[in-house]
C-alpha cells in the first residue's frame, strides 16, 4: 500500500469516527472495498452493456458484453469474486453473431452436459446459412440452440447493421427455465421450454404489427405467458400463452403511458407464488400483478386495455438521496430487476439509472433499490462509486448474484468501459455481512 493511500485511509477512519459516512463514498480506498471493480481485458470497448449471471461447478458465472466481446468473470460463492476476467468470446456485430440486447443467464440445460450457460445472441454458423441462438456455457463450452423458421429465413437474406434488434429473456423461477427470443426486423418471436432443443414460433399479430422490443415470462402451472413489448407502437405490450400442448394464443394487448414497455423484466412481489411483470416507461417503472394475465381468456385479436396505475402492486419514479439528484427530467431507468437482498419474503426492486448525477456529476450512472413498506416501494439504496464521472453510466445494466443466502448486485458502466461488484446494501441481513460490510 502506497505512502498518499494509506494517509487518506488514516484521515477517512478519522473523519468516520466523528461524523460517520456512507460506505459508498470512500470504496475506492479500503482493503475490502463494498463495491469491487472487475478488470476490464485489453481489447475490450464498452463492457457493461449487457450482463447476466449463471451457475457453475465453481459457484456463479457473470458473463459482460461490451462492443464486440462477452467476458466472464467467476463471482464464486460468496464476496471475494476473481476480479480477472476467466475467458471471452468474440461477437462481430454481422449475421454470424449479433449481440442481444439483454443476456440471459440459464442454470442446468437437460440438452448439454454443462452445468450453466448464457444466451448472448443470434447468428449462423461458419460456412452454413442456418441461424442459430449462440449460448456460451461452464467451461468456455460454445453451444447453440436452433433457430425458428422465419428468423432462419431472415439471417440468409436480411441486412444487420448496428440497428439490428435481438432479445432475450428468461425466468429463474419454475422447474424448468424457459427462454424467449425476438428478432423485430423479422418479425419473429419464438420460444424454448427449457426441456427441448425445439424452438416454438408465435403467431403474427394482427394487422401487420411487430413486437419484441423487450421480453418476459411469467411461468405457471406448466404453462407460460409471454409479454412482447410492441415496436409498432412504443407504448404497448402484447401478452400471449404457451399452454401444456405448446400452442400459443394471443391472450392480450396493455397501452400505458409514452415507452411503457421500454424494459420488461419480472420478480415475485405480492403473496402468491407467480411471478409479476416489471414494466418501464419513459419515466416510470410500474409493477403488475402477473395473476391478473393468467384469468385472460384466448383472443386472435384482443382488444386494447388502458393500464390503470392504481391497480398496480407499485409504481416508482426517480428518487432524489443524498449524492444523487438529477435523474429527474431523464429517462428513468435503464435497466430493471428483481432481487432478494434480504433473504426473506418478496423480492427488492432494482433499477439501473445510467442518467443519475452523481455529486454534480451528468450522465455518472447510479442504481436505486427500493423495498415494500407499508404497502409502498421505498427507495432504501442509491449505489454508486466515489471515483464516479460524467458519462460512466453506471447501472446501464443489472445483474444479480447469490451470496451467502442473499442477491448481491452487479452493475455495468460502458461509458468507463467497467463493471462494479456491489457486495453491501443497507437491507442486508447481519448474518450474510463479510468483511466487505462495516
Amino acid at each position: 500500500m502506497t505512502k498518499d493511500k494509506a494517509l487518506a485511509r488514516s484521515l477517512i477512519a478519522m473523519i468516520c469516527a466523528v461524523q460517520g459516512c456512507s460506505w459508498t463514498r470512500f470504496d475506492d480506498v479500503t482493503d475490502h472495498p463494498p463495491v469491487e471493480l472487475l478488470e476490464t481485458p485489453d481489447g475490450i470497448a464498452a463492457l457493461g452493456l449487457s450482463m447476466a449471471t449463471f451457475p457453475t461447478a465453481l459457484g456463479t458465472t457473470l458473463a459482460v458484453a461490451g462492443t464486440d466481446h462477452l467476458v466472464t468473470y467467476e463471482l464464486g460463492t460468496g464476496a471475494d469474486p476473481s476480479r480477472t476476467a476467466a475467458s471471452s468470446q468474440s461477437c462481430a456485430g454481422d449475421s454470424s453473431c449479433i449481440f442481444a440486447r439483454h443476456l440471459a443467464g440459464l442454470k442446468d440445460q437437460p440438452s448439454f452436459s454443462p452445468k450453466g450457460c448464457v444466451a448472448y445472441g443470434l447468428g449462423t454458423a461458419p460456412g452454413q446459412t442456418f441461424g442459430k441462438l449462440w449460448l456460451y456455457c461452464e467451461g468456455g463450452q460454445r453451444h447453440s440452440l436452433d433457430l425458428s423458421t422465419t428468423p432462419t429465413e431472415w439471417l440468409a437474406t436480411g441486412v444487420v447493421d448496428a440497428q439490428t434488434v435481438v432479445e432475450i429473456a428468461t425466468t429463474q423461477h419454475g422447474e424448468f427455465q424457459p427462454l424467449v427470443a425476438s428478432l423485430p426486423d423479422a418479425a419473429a418471436i419464438w420460444f424454448y421450454d427449457g426441456t427441448s432443443m425445439t424452438p416454438i414460433e408465435l403467431p403474427s399479430l394482427p394487422d401487420n404489427q411487430v413486437a419484441g422490443r423487450a421480453l418476459a415470462i411469467i411461468p405457471y402451472n406448466s404453462e407460460f405467458v409471454i409479454a412482447a413489448s410492441s415496436v409498432s407502437t412504443p407504448n404497448e405490450v402484447w401478452l400471449y400463452r404457451i399452454d401444456v400442448k405448446a400452442s400459443v394464443t394471443l391472450i392480450g394487448r396493455i397501452q400505458g403511458p409514452p415507452e411503457f414497455g421500454r424494459l420488461l423484466a419480472t420478480g415475485q412481489f405480492d403473496a402468491d407464488a407467480i411471478d409479476d411483470l416489471i414494466v418501464a416507461d419513459a419515466t416510470e417503472v410500474h409493477i403488475i400483478a402477473g395473476s391478473s394475465f393468467v384469468a385472460l381468456p384466448d383472443n386472435i385479436a384482443p382488444p386494447v386495455t388502458t393500464f390503470d396505475k392504481s391497480t398496480a402492486i407499485a409504481n416508482v419514479s426517480c428518487s432524489t438521496l443524498t449524492d444523487l439528484n438529477g435523474c429527474s427530467g431523464q429517462v428513468f431507468a435503464s435497466a430493471v430487476a428483481a432481487a432478494n437482498l434480504d433473504g426473506v419474503g418478496s423480492d427488492e426492486l432494482v433499477v439501473g439509472a445510467a442518467d443519475t448525477v452523481v455529486r454534480g456529476e451528468n450522465a455518472a450512472g447510479a442504481v436505486f433499490v427500493y423495498a415494500q413498506e407499508n404497502g409502498n416501494l421505498v427507495a432504501k439504496d442509491g449505489l454508486f462509486v466515489s471515483s464516479a464521472s460524467a458519462g460512466d453510466r453506471l447501472g446501464s445494466s443489472l445483474a444479480i448474484a447469490p451470496v451467502v443466502g442473499v442477491d448481491a448486485i452487479v452493475a455495468g458502466a460502458p461509458g468507463a468501459n467497467s463493471v462494479m461488484a456491489f457486495y453491501c446494501n443497507s437491507l442486508m441481513p447481519a448474518a450474510s455481512k463479510s468483511a466487505r460490510c462495516p
